[in-house]
């Protein structure tokens, strides 16, 4: 089993895949454990992509609920990169859990759209701007460490934009007046998303100082994320304390901060307006 570094897109799919063609089949897990002499965790591993595929069992797991021929060899074929490490892998070992868990949705998301009630959010920040955030919130933590949580940082921004995925951000305009490392390190940032949000894929609505309560107003950071595939649903990360999330795809919770996304970005002024320029040069 090689070492846990998070499931990749390809790997989730078919770990869907099976539970799907489980419940179609009319099969409990501890019938299926039974019969396949495996304990009821691993079976639930398996479709929960916390387990490396394992072709014998896929294929014994494809029979068992007799699985049509035509599409239980689609499956068995998408094995070898389901198993791969997602490019992250080189990371693994700075990735908190929720991290591990949600990178790989991240990378392959049709559409990002992202809420940070105090800071410009990190698929946007430049380097600079990351590295300051990183010395605020993990002060403890050696230089070395630091200097690869930016690096992995900026590895996630690059992903993204070789993608060309949608990204829709939402901040207050206090965001951008909040100093950073320092002016100039502001003064870059600023230049960065001006650069960005010219781009026909990202745009970037700031609720100004004078704006009232929203739906969003005091809500921690939120990032949704869409998949280009009906297997996987939207997911939802919140984020905690120190820099913690929650990572959820229940529909009734992903749908309820979807709406407060979207009352909250009808509230804001359209995209396209100047950014403010708290730090000229």
């Amino acid at each position: 089993m090689r070492a846990r570094s998070g499931p990749t897109l390809e790997h989730r799919v078919v770990a869907e895949q099976l539970r799907l063609a489980r419940e179609r089949a009319g099969c409990g897990l501890a019938a299926v454990a039974a019969a396949l002499d495996l304990s009821e965790a691993t079976v639930r591993r398996i479709e929960r992509a916390e387990t490396a595929l394992d072709a014998g069992q896929v294929r014994d797991l494809l029979e068992y609920y007799n699985h049509p021929e035509d599409d239980a060899r689609r499956i068995r074929a998408s094995l070898v990169r389901a198993n791969e490490p997602g490019w992250w892998h080189r990371w693994r070992d700075i990735l908190p859990p929720w991290q591990r868990d949600v990178i790989g949705i991240e990378s392959s998301a049709g559409v990002v759209r992202i809420w940070h009630p105090a800071l410009v959010p990190d698929l946007l920040r430049t380097p600079a701007y990351a590295a300051a955030v990183e010395a605020v919130r993990h002060p403890e933590a050696p230089p070395a460490v630091r200097a690869r949580r930016t690096e992995f940082l900026r590895a996630r921004q690059e992903r993204f934009r070789e993608r060309e995925a949608v990204l829709w951000g939402l901040i207050p305009e206090a965001a951008l007046h909040t100093c950073v490392g320092s002016p100039g390190v502001m003064r870059e940032q600023l230049d960065a998303l001006r650069r960005a949000t010219a781009r026909p894929n990202i745009t970037l609505q700031v609720m100004p100082l004078t704006a009232g309560p929203h739906a969003l107003t005091g809500a921690p950071p939120l990032e949704l994320l869409r998949l280009p595939v009906q297997e996987i649903p939207d997911h939802a990360v919140v984020g905690g304390p120190g820099g913690d999330a929650l990572v959820t795809h229940d529909d009734a919770v992903v749908s309820a901060y979807r709406m407060l996304m979207d009352s909250a970005c009808g509230a804001a002024p359209a995209a396209g307006v100047p950014l403010p320029d708290p730090y000229p040069a």
